[in-house]
């Protein structure tokens, strides 16, 4: 039977070789790459998600702080404010003012000392309270 495979001489077969490996060694190299280039960009997102999230979040707190600014100033606008902060902050009277402190009595009976000594007692004083 004749052979119609073409006989390659040994040189030609490494070759073949090298270009193979090298082709595989090419490949490999530029697979590490694009593996870390995507690891590196994960990374990079996560980051920036995490800076986000903080930015938002400083974000709601400065509008927050500039609408309680902007009533504060709404408010000072006015001479019923100013006066109001005045009295607030420094105790200011107009002439003629007084200060008023309303004093509550205390009750006369304790219901929380009824309750800590038990239901008998307090049944017994309900019935013989003379």
């Amino acid at each position: 039977m004749r052979e119609f495979k073409k006989h390659r001489s040994r040189r030609a077969e490494l070759l073949n070789f090298g270009l193979r490996l090298a082709g595989a060694t090419l490949l490999l190299v530029f697979t590490i790459g694009m593996v870390r280039a995507a690891w590196d960009m994960y990374g990079r997102l996560a980051t920036a998600t995490a800076g986000q999230q903080d930015a938002e979040a400083r974000l709601a707190s400065l509008e927050a702080q500039k609408k309680a600014i902007s009533a504060s100033v709404d408010q000072l606008s006015s001479e019923r404010g100013q006066e109001a902060l005045l009295r607030e902050h420094y105790g200011v009277v107009k002439p003629g003012e007084g200060v008023i402190q309303i004093v509550t009595q205390a009750s006369t009976t304790d219901s929380a000392d009824t309750s800590s000594k038990g239901w008998l007692k307090g049944l017994f004083r309900t019935l013989f309270s003379w």
